[in-house]
């Protein structure tokens, strides 16, 4: 009997000098993609709207956060400055969703890395009407 109490006894110690840790039981998508730490990568997108390019899949590179290098994947055509400034980088997704005052959002997101996979702004007004929607997909994370 004396033995018994002592195992528990020492078991309740040492359970009592284990470090417990608090781990979020779950994120937010922009938690999620902010735990990766990605700054550099690439991604294809697709904004659908009535506009230059539209509907067409781009290959967008990301260096530092910023677009460095947009390509019209179908013909491999590089999409210069103005056209360019039309496609997004993630963390440029995650700000429209944050700073969203009058717009209504139909949002999506990719379950691993947490980015807005589908991204549709003002749905109930596009095409005519300055509704567009981002399908983002692909990412290939760049060293």
């Amino acid at each position: 009997m004396r033995s018994i109490f002592l195992i528990v006894i020492i078991t309740f110690i040492f359970i009592g000098c284990v470090e417990q840790t608090s781990v979020p039981l779950s994120f937010t998508p922009i938690e999620k993609w902010r735990s990766y730490n990605i700054h550099n990568y690439t991604i294809e997108q697709i904004r659908s709207c009535y506009c230059i390019n539209g509907g067409q899949r781009m290959r967008i590179t990301v260096r530092s956060d910023s677009i460095y290098l947009v390509i019209r994947i179908s013909d491999s055509t590089l999409i210069t400055y103005p056209d360019s400034k039309q496609y997004l980088t993630i963390d440029s997704l995650f700000g429209i969703i944050q700073n969203s005052k009058s717009d209504s959002l139909i949002i999506s997101y990719d379950s691993k890395y947490g980015y807005p996979n589908k991204l549709d702004i003002n749905p109930q007004s596009h095409p005519f009407d300055g509704g567009v929607m981002y399908v983002t997909s692909n990412l290939q994370i760049a060293k």
